[in-house]
């Protein structure tokens, strides 16, 4: 009787820790995949036209590298006298020109030389701003064309340097004054200088 008690015991002991065997770890859960960093959006938060009348900022500036989309390069960004930003934001706004535009060229249209014997594309147009605001602080740019979509732009002048390339004249050494993001339609925001010329 005993052994048959001791057998019984034995029996349950071995069918208890087959029970209780460890189980294999479920394996570790790899890590949330993050979401990409969205490169930083140019996009001005400006309604309106803004500009500081204490700021002279005239000239051409030529982008650096040069920017382009499709057909369409961007030749220069343009600004125009305290005055004709005082003149537009009181209400007058001719067609073909503002205080603050881009100009962008049809790389693949006939080229021709002008007075300075410099070579240039005949298919040209310029993008005059929706909005904009100019000031020590910051340079943004909006607007839109149906050949390119909308363009961007945020940056900020290098006030000393602005300075030194007016104090240079045409004959200067060629500095980055502006400096920002762009974007032109759908292609993704890039780095952008722009060089200073005060033009002839």
């Amino acid at each position: 009787m005993k052994r048959q008690l001791a057998s019984v015991a034995l029996l349950t002991f071995l069918v208890a820790a087959c029970d209780n065997k460890p189980t294999a770890e479920a394996p570790a859960r790899p890590p949330a995949a993050t979401a990409p960093v969205a490169a930083p959006s140019p996009d001005p938060a400006v309604a309106g036209f803004q500009h500081d009348p204490a700021l002279d900022v005239f000239g051409y500036y030529f982008a650096q590298p040069p920017a382009q989309v499709g057909n369409w390069r961007l030749k220069s960004l343009n600004m125009g006298s305290p005055s004709d930003f005082a003149a537009w934001e009181d209400g007058k706004r001719p067609s073909n020109f503002g205080p603050f535009f881009l100009e962008f060229q049809d790389v693949t249209s006939p080229t021709a030389e002008n007075e300075l014997g410099q070579t240039y594309h005949t298919v040209s147009f310029r993008l005059l701003a929706d909005s904009y605001r100019v000031d020590t602080r910051e340079v943004a740019f909006r607007s839109a064309d149906p050949r390119i979509g909308e363009v961007a732009f945020l940056g900020q002048f290098d006030v000393d340097a602005l300075k030194a390339a007016k104090a240079g004249g045409p004959g200067g050494e060629a500095r980055a004054v502006l400096t920002g993001g762009l974007r032109i339609g759908a292609e993704p925001v890039r780095k952008i200088s722009f060089v200073y010329f005060a033009g002839d």
